[in-house]
């Protein structure tokens, strides 16, 4: 299945590469130990959660991949906003999905004082016209203090 939504991502971004509905900006707090992925939403444009109703129907959910790193661990799944969650008529299925705003969560343990994290967001977003599989890569060096 995992390739399957490759081939979709792959197909729908090549042919959208240009629209960009979606301002990314990651932020980390050592305090809480925790990467912020903050979205920006385009008015008319929705974002999906990345805890969908029903995974294998609908749009693609979002998708924060992390590149292997020995400078902190993952901890626990990347966790979500309370998302707006109704039927769409267009997929047939009911649907989680952001407007305006929303953030993301990854709770991290660092190894290093300073490290840095990379990888990637996959994300699909849908406007009354058209939907898009976009990817957003990411590397982002921060410190830590205990």
């Amino acid at each position: 299945m995992k390739s399957f939504y490759s081939i979709i991502y792959l197909f729908i971004y090549q042919v959208s590469f240009s629209q960009h509905p979606v301002n990314w900006t990651i932020n980390y707090s050592p305090q809480k130990k925790i990467v912020i992925f903050n979205a920006t939403i385009d008015s008319n444009w929705h974002l999906y959660a990345v805890n969908v109703p029903f995974p294998n129907e609908g749009p693609l959910p979002t998708i924060i991949e992390f590149e292997k790193q020995k400078n902190y661990l993952l901890k626990g799944k990347v966790l979500q906003e309370r998302p707006i969650t109704k039927y769409d008529k267009g997929f047939g299925t009911k649907v989680a999905y952001y407007k305006n705003k929303t953030s993301f969560y990854q709770k991290i343990k660092p190894l290093k004082s300073s490290f840095e994290i990379s990888g990637v967001v996959k994300y699909m977003v849908c406007d009354n016209s058209q939907c898009l599989a976009l990817e957003k890569e990411f590397n982002m060096a921060f410190n830590h203090q205990d």
